[in-house]
């Protein structure tokens, strides 16, 4: 043994042995959850990863592309080490790189970037079908669409709406942007009592089958005033005199100065009114060709009218009374 102490093999393989479990030590500390360096790794995992966006590297200036799912699934399998921190960060990017295609539609590959060459990576869709076209702008007029008109009070009704601004430009592929039908911005007003001021309302786009159209809006909002309103309604009248004229005077005519009735009042009642009850004028005064006021009755149902007074001019002929007086008549003559 003594000799094996002295001999400088024996105490050069002693202090290999001794390096190499001092190293093997070492790793095992810095590594827990690795297997012991002297094995061989075989171990695999596998992780699938849902709902990770889809990006798209395209010129967005001149085209417009259609077909592309938004989110993706992502499947990677190898060693334990390479997929937990990929699964957990998920600091990868799935792309697709349209910047070579022109105008059509195209069947091209998902690609990823990101993630490590230790480990199989599988898309799922792993090719899609897309269209491109060419990007086109276009101004439209904006009008108004109302939910719960119906909800009104009987007696109000919507007047002319007013937007701001009247025109929005749509943004997008030509095809769809040659389908758009209407543009509106969309107003609630079922419990409006008066004017709604300045309104922000968000600008739909549809087709002629009133379907929404996927378009780009600028501005995607507008400021809307909607009147809110007596529900009205104007009708014809005619003028009656009553209570005769005094003895020789004779009534040539009565002109209004307005040939119209506003009535205001609940839609009911309104709808059930074609023509204004006759507006009765005492004549029993009048002696000469003169204008008066006359009062308007407001009919049953109605909430008001308008105007409340109207000025009747009145045009008269006077008669002079007759003045003969009879002749006396001629006694006989005396006979003789």
């Amino acid at each position: 043994m003594d000799n094996w102490f002295r001999s400088v093999w024996f105490i050069r393989i002693i202090s290999l042995i001794l390096a190499g479990l001092l190293w093997v030590t070492v790793n095992v500390d810095d590594n827990m959850d690795s297997d012991s360096l002297i094995f061989n790794d075989t171990s695999s995992d596998m992780e699938v990863m849902d709902n990770v966006p889809l990006e798209i590297r395209f010129n967005s200036e001149d085209y417009v592309v259609s077909g592309l799912p938004q989110e993706v699934s992502v499947t990677v399998e190898g060693p334990p080490s390479a997929v937990t921190p990929v699964v957990r960060q998920q600091n990868f990017e799935v792309f697709v790189d349209l910047n070579d295609y022109g105008p059509g539609t195209h069947q091209v590959t998902l690609q990823h970037s990101g993630i490590s060459n230790q480990l199989a990576v599988t898309i799922e869709p792993e090719t899609i079908e897309v269209t491109i076209e060419e990007k086109v702008n276009e101004d439209f007029s904006v009008s108004v669409d109302y939910l719960n008109e119906s909800s009104l009070a009987d007696d109000l009704e919507v007047g002319q709406a007013e937007v701001d601004p009247a025109e929005v430009q749509i943004t997008g592929a030509s095809s769809i942007v040659d389908r758009v039908a209407s543009v509106k911005a969309i107003i609630d007003v079922g419990s409006a009592t008066s004017t709604i001021e300045n309104q922000e309302a968000p600008v739909k786009v549809y087709d002629n089958q009133g379907n929404e159209l996927n378009v780009l809006v600028d501005p995607n909002n507008v400021n809307v005033t909607v009147p809110i309103v007596e529900r009205m309604k104007q009708v014809p009248f005619e003028l009656e005199g009553v209570g005769g004229a005094p003895e020789g005077i004779i009534i040539n005519s009565l002109t209004p100065n307005v040939q119209q009735i506003t009535i205001y009042g609940p839609a009911s009642i309104l709808d059930s009114i074609e023509q204004f009850p006759n507006i009765q004028v005492d004549l029993t005064e009048i002696t000469e060709d003169q204008t008066i006021k006359v009062e308007i009755p407001v009919p049953e149902g109605v909430k008001r009218v308008d105007p409340q007074t109207i000025e009747v001019q009145i045009d008269v002929d006077q008669v002079e009374a007759a003045t003969t007086e009879e002749e006396p008549e001629e006694a006989p003559e005396a006979s003789s």
